[in-house]
């Protein structure tokens, strides 16, 4: 008698394959951009072949909705990470460690894939659903809890977000240049002593 239930086809994911693919990924797109690719070229490009891709995520732009999901979540990852190694540290002091991982070697990369994004996002926001949202309110929270609980904590964690994203941008425009490094620590100096040091 046949089972009446569906048998799956093909191998199973290998555990940590998507994540292997994604990585990989965030590099090629920061270097290509999220536009120049077809999905053969994309495959190509990262090793792997079109039917892993398609396995793993589907069309092209689950792929790239997923890399730009990847790229948020370890951004923010990064910088939660940063908070909890900094202890005691005032505000403006973990302005100064996280602009030092913006110099570290891939930061870029991630910076570049991650304006891009949001550009993309901003002109047709349903190509990658949620992910505006996940990044203005993620930012947010997490900046917050750097700031701690003052007045006008939302105000503030909103003036350090666009602060700092149009540091780096002004960054990648003219990475030769030091007047974002100069301009951030200008932002630090205010921020000393107007807030007590994080929690």
């Amino acid at each position: 008698m046949e089972s009446t239930t569906a048998r799956r086809r093909g191998r199973p994911p290998l555990p940590g394959r998507r994540a292997e693919i994604l990585d990989a990924a965030v590099k090629v797109l920061a270097e290509r951009g999220l536009e120049g690719l077809s999905l053969a070229q994309l495959a190509e490009a990262l090793g792997f072949s079109t039917y892993t891709l398609t396995y793993h995520f589907g069309a092209k732009d689950q792929l790239l909705a997923a890399v730009v999901t990847h790229v948020e979540d370890r951004l923010q990852a990064e910088f939660e990470a940063l908070l909890a190694r900094s202890g005691s540290a005032t505000p403006a002091e973990l302005l100064r460690r996280y602009w030092a991982t913006t110099k570290e070697p891939g930061a870029g990369e991630a910076m570049r894939l991650w304006l891009e994004a949001v550009l993309l996002a901003s002109r047709d926001p349903d190509r990658f659903p949620g992910f505006l949202d996940r990044a203005a309110h993620g930012w947010n929270q997490v900046i917050m809890a750097a700031v701690g609980d003052v007045p006008g904590a939302q105000q503030l964690a909103t003036l350090a977000f666009a602060t700092v994203s149009g540091l780096e941008l002004l960054q990648l425009m003219d990475p030769g240049s030091r007047a974002a490094e100069q301009a951030l620590e200008t932002f630090a100096g205010l921020c000393e002593g107007l807030l007590p040091p994080a929690p």
